[in-house]
């Protein structure tokens, strides 16, 4: 395990086996025991890889300014999982795993004409939250939001608002699943998620939520094995772009000795 190479097609092979236990237990149709034990299984071995890779891995040199807490150094495994480039493999499974549900949730919608054509489905999903029943509790807990999907319905944007969802879905799948621009991928599967979950539909969506998170967390090597290793390089950071500095002013040379200055 000592050359990089075999850690890195092991990781891969781990990477690609946990995706696959990570859909089968998290799959709704999948019975009760199976579920149990793919999961426990999947989990295990995430922990073990992680384990191995920790081994391997340096932290680099860390200081603290003035305005930071410089209390102790960062836990070794969670710098790991924030900066290690070995953590990569670790990612892709979750990544894979999240692409797909994303893709295959935006691909249902995209063959569905009451989605891309009328956006009557969307239109039957809103009326549904913001209907407030003679007895029992609202899907939607927030009178604000309620308000806010009724002022669509009234207003009729589901017919292209239907639209933006489907491509939202897609978009963040891709992201996801090629590691393009991975933390804004997933933030912006979890806008999806939050607002799926305030108009009253639980679903899958807690369990999307804790991965994109985890995502969003180890988000310079959440991309490493896909494109970001070469886009966020290229593109930078907003906030890591220092401003250009100020030229100089020329320095006037000082005349020659016994030469008086004009």
């Amino acid at each position: 395990m000592t050359d990089p190479r075999v850690r890195r097609w092991g990781a891969l092979a781990a990477a690609l086996v946990g995706g696959y236990l990570m859909y089968v237990a998290l799959d709704t149709t999948t019975d009760a025991g199976t579920s149990v034990w793919t999961f426990l299984l999947g989990l295990a071995l995430w922990v073990a890889v992680a384990a191995v890779l920790l081994r391997f891995y340096t932290p680099g040199a860390e200081t603290f300014s003035a305005d930071e807490v410089g209390v102790a150094p960062e836990w070794r495994v969670a710098r790991f999982l924030r900066l290690g480039a070995d953590a990569a493999p670790l990612y892709l499974g979750v990544r894979l795993f999240l692409g797909y549900q994303w893709l295959h949730a935006g691909w249902g919608k995209l063959t569905n004409p009451a989605w891309v054509e009328t956006g009557t489905a969307l239109q039957s999903y809103w009326t549904r939250a913001a209907t407030v029943p003679a007895s029992g509790s609202p899907p939607v807990a927030y009178p604000a939001y309620r308000a806010l999907l009724q002022y669509m319905l009234d207003n009729e944007w589901y017919t292209w608002f239907a639209k933006l969802i489907v491509a939202g879905e897609l978009l963040v799948g891709l992201g996801i699943l090629l590691g393009g621009l991975t933390a804004v991928a997933a933030l912006g599967g979890l806008l999806l998620n939050f607002s799926f979950m305030y108009a009253g539909s639980v679903s899958s969506n807690p369990t999307l939520i804790l991965l994109e998170a985890m995502v969003i967390y180890g988000w310079r090597t959440a991309g490493w094995w896909g494109l970001d290793r070469f886009l966020l390089p290229w593109l930078g950071t907003p906030w890591g772009r220092k401003a250009q500095p100020a030229r100089a002013a020329p320095v006037e040379e000082a005349p020659p000795v016994g030469v008086r200055p004009a």
